[in-house]
């Protein structure tokens, strides 16, 4: 196990402290970062015992990310870490309430170790820390706890710029670009003058409660394609019985994960071989991660059952006032009737009956022609760079949009040689 352990002013190497495991936020704290420190563990069996007091901060966390998570991040690792240099830079905080009692964890940081810098067109030959992201995984905001942001960042920087790590740069990647750690962050980056570089920004779907549902549905949807969905609900209620069903405490979680598992695997995604059922490894994964948020109560599954056989269902996944559609798939056998779409309604109608939940992520890409539709509202995903404490990490920083315009300039010109060659038409136009 590599366990480093980094005050605010040197690199010292004593034993990793006990965590406390259950205590609310202690509020803020006002010298930035004093007294705070940093752990890095790189072995999974060392990071379990301090699970507990990883299930507090995501408990207290100033912004929720179920992806990030122990239940459902130390699955993903097992399935699919290997072969990765995946480490976790933990931040421990002293309760000023109770200074004689073992620290807080803050903070906590998923981190990957790559060999090449990639948030260019070419990959760069810069050792490069980033935010861990598994195909899974639609959030990477880091879990800091209420009342520390700015303590928590400030440490984790400290860190950086002590070099243990031996990388140039450290790449914040899939982050939610208007949430509260985002805000922390450039506040950081203003009052320290760091260099840093947004590489990538997109937005996504995001679900927001209107005062109703209907009123929902009249803003969300035209009436014609009211109407016209109607129609499709009438169809398949015609075709047999049809029923809109939720799973509920009691109910049996593994039937309706294996449900949801074959009506996945005939739908698009199937043919596509993009079904989870498809991989052992994805498979195992989310069986496990299924039962365990179940188990806690952050699992929603809804189903759209005819004649008792689910022709579409729907998997969510609650954390705090937030929750993350994580997969909806239906029977392409009734693609006409739009299954996704009726279940999808069905969603939007049951979130406005439960006063917890405040928003719901769609994970989608963006420009998802249903999800971009049925939502209005939208969240900013964003991946920024900054230097890791390394004179070179700050020049390729400073100079990543002058190279990415010379790329696009390059591709451009190589593009306009290939039409003039081709006769004025590339390929593909001819």
């Amino acid at each position: 196990m590599a366990n480093e352990k980094v005050t605010r002013r040197s690199i010292i190497g004593v034993p990793t402290p006990p965590l406390a495991a259950s205590r609310p936020s202690a509020g803020d704290v006002t010298n930035e970062g004093t007294g705070m420190s940093v752990v890095v563990i790189d072995d999974l069996t060392a990071l379990e015992k301090y699970v507990p007091a990883w299930e507090n901060l995501a408990a207290a966390a100033l912004e929720p990310n179920v992806f990030y998570e122990p239940w459902m991040l130390m699955p993903a690792i097992r399935a699919f870490g290997a072969g990765q240099r995946v480490r976790f830079a933990l931040i421990l905080a002293p309760d000023p309430e109770r200074p004689l009692e073992p620290p807080l964890l803050a903070g906590i940081f998923p981190l990957e170790q790559q060999s090449r810098y990639q948030g260019l067109s070419q990959k760069l030959p810069f050792k490069t820390l980033r935010l861990w992201k598994h195909k899974y995984c639609y959030l990477c905001t880091p879990l800091i706890r209420a009342g520390y942001g700015r303590e928590v960042i400030a440490a984790f920087f400290d860190w950086l710029d002590a070099g243990s790590h031996g990388c140039s740069l450290m790449e914040f990647a899939f982050i939610a670009g208007d949430g509260l750690f985002y805000n922390l962050l450039i506040d950081y980056f203003d009052r320290h003058a760091k260099l840093n570089y947004v590489t990538s920004c997109f937005m996504r779907a995001l679900f927001r409660p209107s005062s109703d549902a209907e009123a929902y549905m009249r803003a969300a949807l035209h009436g014609t394609r009211r109407h016209e969905l109607r129609r499709h609900e009438r169809r398949l209620s015609e075709a047999g019985r049809l029923e809109y069903l939720s799973l509920e405490p009691g109910d049996d979680v593994a039937a309706w994960t294996e449900d949801f598992l074959q009506t996945e695997a005939i739908s698009w995604k199937g043919k596509g071989g993009r079904a989870l059922s498809q991989d052992e490894a994805d498979r195992e994964y989310f069986v496990e991660v299924a039962q365990e948020a179940f188990r806690r109560g952050q699992l929603m599954m809804l189903a759209m059952r005819l004649d008792g056989r689910p022709i579409a269902h729907k998997c969510n996944f609650l954390s705090g006032p937030g929750s993350f559609a994580f997969k909806i798939a239906f029977d392409e056998k009734y693609a006409r009737h739009s299954p996704g779409v009726l279940l999808e309604l069905e969603n939007i109608r049951r979130l406005h009956t439960q006063s917890k939940i405040r928003w719901m992520d769609s994970c989608a890409d963006p420009s998802h022609p249903m999800l971009d539709r049925l939502w209005p509202d939208r969240r900013t995903i964003q991946d920024v760079v900054v230097g890791a404490g390394r004179p070179l990490g700050d020049w390729v920083v400073a100079t990543a949009p002058l190279l990415r315009l010379l790329n696009r300039k390059l591709l451009r010109r190589g593009a306009n040689g290939s039409r003039n060659r081709a006769g004025g038409r590339t390929e593909e136009e001819r």
